[in-house]
């Protein structure tokens, strides 16, 4: 799916109306990479998939086994989703020659690193994906998310953790008037000379930035 391509805009148009027909308005700040770019986000609900990929053409990633799954699987191969293989001793390492691949084609990669979604209280980056943006030598940009009610701290409405059914999710939404997206695109960093430990803490600390 290039990144210019009618396939790759229609899935951003796809990303756009379903954010509007749940309500949502976006705020965009920053610039997004023009260059070929893993970007690196925090992780507050699914709404997060949809709120990147209605600003860019990008690819994200997902367990295999969701290609499976009635209906979603297939919205979600049709979104241009790369599913990676887990469970496996070289599960990371397969992972990694995907995105690596992905990114030497010229389309770019959403991780999130945090590996599952939070309350806004930034968990740890794990930076193991991130060696594919080194082995690809692309750009790292780092993305916060936020969903901010009206006193500027997180709304419950957006968050998707714990127990919460997609279902129960979908009803807060709906129920929930003028819910605001916050999509910030942070300094870019060059990914030649760093590892990926350094690259996974200056993302970390970049998203931290906009929450503090």
């Amino acid at each position: 799916m290039p990144r210019q391509s009618i396939s790759a805009k229609l899935t951003c148009w796809w990303h756009k109306r379903i954010l509007g027909a749940l309500g949502i308005k976006i705020s965009i700040h920053g610039i997004p990479s023009d260059n070929t770019a893993l970007f690196v986000a925090n992780h507050l609900s699914w709404l997060d998939i949809h709120l990147i990929g209605s600003h860019l053409p990008v690819r994200f990633l997902s367990k295999a086994e969701i290609k499976g799954w009635p209906i979603f699987g297939w919205l979600a191969s049709k979104a241009g989703t790369l599913y990676i293989p887990r469970g496996s001793k070289t599960a990371s390492i397969e992972a990694n020659k995907i995105m690596q691949q992905t990114l030497l084609d010229d389309q770019h990669v959403v991780l999130f690193p945090e590996a599952t979604t939070s309350d806004g209280n930034i968990k740890r980056f794990h930076s193991r994906l991130i060696q594919s943006a080194i082995d690809a030598e692309c750009l790292v940009q780092p993305v916060a998310i936020r969903y901010p009610d009206e006193n500027g701290n997180m709304h419950e409405a957006a968050l998707f953790i714990g127990d919460m059914s997609f279902m129960q999710s979908i009803k807060n939404i709906i129920s929930t008037k003028g819910v605001v997206a916050e999509l910030h695109f942070l300094e870019p960093v060059d990914t030649r000379g760093k590892s990926r430990d350094e690259l996974a803490r200056y993302a970390e600390e970049r998203v931290k930035g906009v929450f503090d």
